[in-house]
This record gives structure tokens, sequence and C-alpha cells, in this order.
């Protein structure tokens, strides 16, 4: 059988191994592979799962895409009421410049200030309030 060389064990073993040792030393057990740890070296072992309309998804991904961040990392922030920080990078330019096309794309259908959509001076809000951050952060660097 085939095995890749970056395969620290086989499943048989990682199996056996579980069934020798009691569940929270197994969380505790740095080398374990199968145990997800993040930036602060926390163990994340339980899932959150929540459902969304279309509409919304299509907020947050926008809003997690604007931010630089992963989606899921921006919906931890968020969810526990952490300020999320942009940090300017492609990511971030690809982002804001795709946004900013959409957001000139309705501006020119549009004839009138009252036929905007909440959504669209939503989004215009976050990305003024992004930009607006960037700008500071780049002028405390300066000093």
């Amino acid at each position: 059988m085939y095995r890749r060389s970056n395969m620290r064990e086989t499943a048989v073993l990682a199996r056996a191994k579980q069934t020798l040792t009691p569940p929270q030393q197994r969380l505790e057990d740095s080398s374990n592979p199968r145990v997800l740890r993040d930036n602060h070296n926390r163990v994340r072992s339980i899932t959150v799962g929540f459902r969304v309309s279309p509409e919304q998804n299509e907020k947050i991904n926008m809003a997690a895409a604007i931010s630089g961040l992963p989606k899921q990392e921006y919906c931890y922030q968020r969810c526990l009421c952490q300020d999320v920080v942009v940090h300017g990078n492609p990511r971030v330019y690809i982002a804001l410049k795709e946004q900013m096309e959409n957001i000139l794309v309705q501006l020119k259908r549009i004839v009138s200030v009252d036929e905007a959509t909440p959504e669209l001076l939503e989004t215009i809000d976050l990305i003024a309030v992004v930009m607006d951050g960037m700008k500071k952060r780049g002028e405390e660097n300066e000093k």
C-alpha cells in the first residue's frame, strides 16, 4: 500500500493509540496530529454552527473578504466582540477593489438616492470604515 512519506503514523496506529489513552489525555497530547490548535496553542475541539439566510451569508463573506481574514477567524472575532483589525495586503486590496467596482455599477444604475438599497449603503459604510482605519494606521506608522 502506498503511504506518503510525510505521514507521521498510519490510521491503524492512531486508532490503537486512541483506544489505549483516556480522552482527556488524548486532547492534551501535543503529538496527536488530529488535535486542532489555534494561534495561541489552545485546543479547539468544539464545533459551533449556525444557519444564515443567503443575504446574510453574502454580507458575512463580503465583510470577511474586506477584512482580509479567513471567514472562520472573522466570525470568531465578531462573535466575541473583539475588534477586527485590517492589515493592508494584496488580499484586502483585491477585495476592496472588487467591492468598489460592484458599488460603482450599482451607483451608475440608480437614478436617485431613494433607490439606493440598505445593503449598498452598509457596504459603502463598511468600506469607508476600513479605509479610514487603514489610513490612520498608515499615519501612525509614518510617525
